[in-house]
């Protein structure tokens, strides 16, 4: 995969799971039944869990997006056939 299409995917990702962190901590504030208590407790650490794993592979992206070798600005000259 890409570097910068991976940056991408893994900060959609991680963007999804912090919505979804935010979600499950308001309806931990609204007087639910106690069926769903645990599934959302379960979601706001999975999606915490997943918004960490995101953040650090992010960062890892970026450092190899800084260390991969550019190409110079030199123009190419071609042979006028």
């Amino acid at each position: 995969m890409k570097t910068k299409l991976g940056l991408k995917v893994v900060g959609l990702i991680g963007m999804l799971a912090l919505i979804s962190t935010g979600y499950c901590f308001w309806l931990m504030t609204v007087p639910l039944s106690y069926d769903w208590v645990y599934a959302l407790v379960i979601g706001f650490v999975v999606s915490i869990g997943v918004f960490v794993i995101s953040l650090i592979t992010s960062f890892i992206v970026l450092i190899r997006l800084r260390r991969s070798p550019r190409a110079p600005n030199i123009p190419q000259i071609r042979p006028i056939n």
